[in-house]
């Protein structure tokens, strides 16, 4: 695997939006080239030679991996739409992250702001420090989010995390959250998502969720909407991998007007088998 490095040269006093930052534009392209791409700087059109030193050789995009070091705690939308290769950034690193990409690797060696992972089609996705608010979310307007990958989180992820997720066993897609633990309405309006959290997650977990696993190895409020099953040792997601220890296992959301046709005419009782599943450590 060729290695492109980029090294920040300048100090950021506004946001640089950098999504030519990724193996795909990178291929096949000299230094030169490279440099010479587009980047915006608040409202100015520039390049990333005027705020990056680039030094490597590039090859073909499933080679080519690109190495970013100083502060990029301020530049969004690295490896925004990318479809291989790896980037490795060993800073912070600012908004959308990683947003909309469907194969390749990004490593976050340091905390990620809001968006990381943004609709995510596949690839993966991997943050040693904390996530900001809607990792792997839906954008504004948007009924489906993350469709397929995964995305690691070592720290925390914010508030509306996942929300949004469109996940499908026939299809074989599986998005995939896992993380050391979550803010509130994690999992919100799941169509399909698997998310396993290491420790607490705050309130609303899985509210609005129609299928999907979610799986809390601490602490969290159970919304009433919940129905509870009963305890397990073994738990099975999504994708075939499986969890042991002990959970509670809920059914829900049976607040959602889909999920109403759970209810059979018959006996008045909850078809617990068609929900999504909510497991919490006992």
């Amino acid at each position: 695997m060729a290695d492109i490095k980029l090294k920040i040269i300048k100090k950021l006093d506004f946001p640089l939006e950098a999504d030519s930052i990724t193996p795909d534009n990178f291929a096949g392209k000299t230094i030169s080239e490279i440099q010479k791409l587009p980047l915006y700087y608040a409202k100015e059109l520039t390049t990333i030679g005027e705020f990056f030193e680039v030094s490597g050789k590039s090859v073909e995009v499933a080679d080519t991996k690109i190495i970013i070091d100083g502060d990029v705690s301020n530049v969004k939308r690295i490896g925004e739409k990318m479809k291989g290769g790896e980037i490795v950034i060993n800073s912070d690193v600012g908004m959308h992250v990683g947003n909309n990409m469907s194969g390749g690797k990004i490593v976050v060696n340091g905390n990620a702001d809001d968006w990381a992972g943004a609709m995510l089609k596949g690839g993966e996705l991997e943050i040693f420090g904390d996530s900001g608010h809607y990792t792997g979310a839906a954008y504004r307007g948007f009924w489906q989010g993350m469709r397929n990958g995964v995305i690691r989180v070592k720290g925390k992820v914010g508030s509306e995390s996942m929300i949004w997720a469109n996940g499908s066993r026939v299809a074989k897609r599986f998005p995939t959250l896992y993380c050391g633990g979550a803010g509130a309405f994690l999992g919100l309006h799941s169509h399909g998502a698997t998310i396993i959290v290491e420790s607490d997650a705050d309130r609303c977990v899985g509210a609005d969720q129609i299928k999907g696993t979610i799986v809390i190895k601490g602490k969290t409020p159970v919304l009433p909407s919940f129905v509870k099953i009963g305890e397990v040792e073994e738990i099975e997601l999504f994708n075939g991998e499986k969890i042991t220890g002990k959970f509670i296992e809920y059914s829900g959301d049976h607040s959602v007007k889909k999920n109403h046709s759970a209810i059979s005419k018959k006996t008045g009782k909850l078809n617990l088998g068609v929900n999504g599943r909510l497991y919490v450590a006992v």
